[in-house]
């Protein structure tokens, strides 16, 4: 059926004819403008919201940066039947005015990316549309912009936690050396996991991405009614190449300015890869990714073998070209939407338990998994210096993906815990 897509900035509104059907009425916080789909988050919650606004009437509130997200408002129609776009300027990062923001916000009793995503604006643009009493539940996507509806509880909500947030502080401050970081990092860890506890309490409902999500927001933080939504992966667009991988390449995909990735590519980049390039100096590393930052380019500089590409359109001719995916995530949480990809493109996947964290994959079938450096570097090489073996393990995390993870799964688990929510 046909319906309206009612665009609005800041009052300022324009339509266009989109199809879709209206059932339940979702007020929808996703606070950053979802296009162009260039992180792991806003892949996942744009295929979901795809899939409801299917079957509901769906109204998006977002963050919208005039001159970086404008090319993309034609995009919206894909995922919503209105849209509500709350004018705001994104401020550069890795700046002396962003470490002086954050020293600023570390002292505040919630934690930097809370304080960081709290808008009076949004705030106020989320409680107009919960007054008009139009919608049947409001849905905030990923914890930390959760502070924006406080003020609103005429709605069921439902907090869609794309990762125990509390988990990443906490093992940033594990992983710490400077005792200076060590007690920031302990500090946003305490402070984020008492904020987590008291949301997860709060909002009516929680939806979690992996087994493992769900048990510990449920035994942890006292979740009382936790929905699974497994992630899925578009099997069509990500699929095995015709051509054949460069047998030296190597190959990490993410969104470059989300700490954990930057950390993870210091990580190989100065433990692992090295000790590769001692026993095949041909091994290259290609990072591929939006906004990396200057402290990561300028101390993998030193790293012979490492090409740092930034945003792309497109991450697939990269995947294409890499003979082994690597994941050596040290900080994290939640399930892996780069490993799903590279899963559905055939290829051989080398992580950490962390960086699969919540995948339901087996070690030495779909793919291979090393903790430390040197047992690492011997997964890799191992796969490297034989191409059945990648062959095989490639083959085997395809025929996974294909057969157990759709995006029209994860859609319809995410509709009925909208569906159970607004029931209440």
């Amino acid at each position: 059926m046909s319906a309206t897509v009612s665009v609005h900035l800041n009052g300022h509104a324009r339509t266009a004819r989109i199809s879709g059907h209206r059932g339940l009425r979702v007020l929808f916080l996703s606070q950053r403008f979802l296009y162009p789909l260039d992180s792991g988050g806003r892949i996942r919650t744009a295929k979901i919201l795809e899939g409801l606004k299917k079957m509901f009437h769906v109204t998006l509130v977002s963050q919208v940066d005039p001159g970086k997200d404008a090319p993309y408002l034609g995009e919206v129609d894909r995922v919503a039947t209105e849209f509500h776009g709350v004018i705001w300027r994104e401020r550069p990062k890795y700046t002396a005015r962003f470490y002086l923001r954050v020293l600023a916000r570390a002292l505040s009793p919630y934690p930097v990316t809370v304080a960081n995503d709290y808008s009076p604006a949004l705030a106020a643009t989320l409680e107009r549309l919960a007054a008009e009493r139009r919608h049947d539940l409001l849905v905030c996507d990923f914890l930390q912009p959760s502070l924006n509806v406080r003020g609103i509880d005429a709605l069921p909500t439902l907090l869609f936690q794309h990762n125990v947030e509390s988990m990443i502080p906490r093992r940033h401050f594990e992983a710490a050396a400077h005792p200076l970081l060590k007690a920031f990092w302990w500090s946003q860890w305490r402070k984020m996991r008492r904020f987590e506890r008291a949301q997860c309490q709060r909002f009516t409902s929680v939806a979690a991405v992996s087994d493992v999500d769900k048990d510990t927001l449920e035994r942890e933080f006292g979740a009382r009614r936790v929905f699974l939504v497994p992630t899925g992966v578009d099997t069509h667009f990500f699929r095995p190449a015709e051509s054949a991988p460069d047998p030296s390449a190597l190959v990490f995909t993410g969104a470059m300015d989300w700490l954990p990735n930057e950390d993870a590519m210091l990580f190989f980049g100065e433990a692992i890869l090295p000790r590769i390039r001692e026993r095949r100096p041909d091994v290259t590393l290609t990072i591929v990714g939006r906004n990396p930052s200057p402290r990561l380019s300028a101390r993998l500089a030193a790293h012979p073998g490492i090409t740092i590409t930034g945003r792309v359109d497109d991450i697939r001719p990269f995947l294409a070209q890499a003979a082994v995916y690597v994941i050596p995530l040290r900080i994290g949480g939640g399930t892996r939407i780069k490993a799903f990809e590279a899963m559905a493109m055939g290829k051989p996947v080398v992580s950490t338990p962390i960086g699969v964290e919540g995948l339901r994959v087996d070690d030495g079938l779909h793919l291979v998994l090393a903790r430390e450096p040197e047992a690492f570097a011997d997964a890799v090489l191992g796969l490297l210096e034989s191409p059945e073996r990648r062959q095989r393990v490639g083959s085997a995390a395809r025929a996974l993906v294909e057969r157990e993870f759709s995006w029209d799964r994860a859609a319809s688990a995410f509709a009925d815990a909208c569906l159970a929510t607004a029931a209440r």
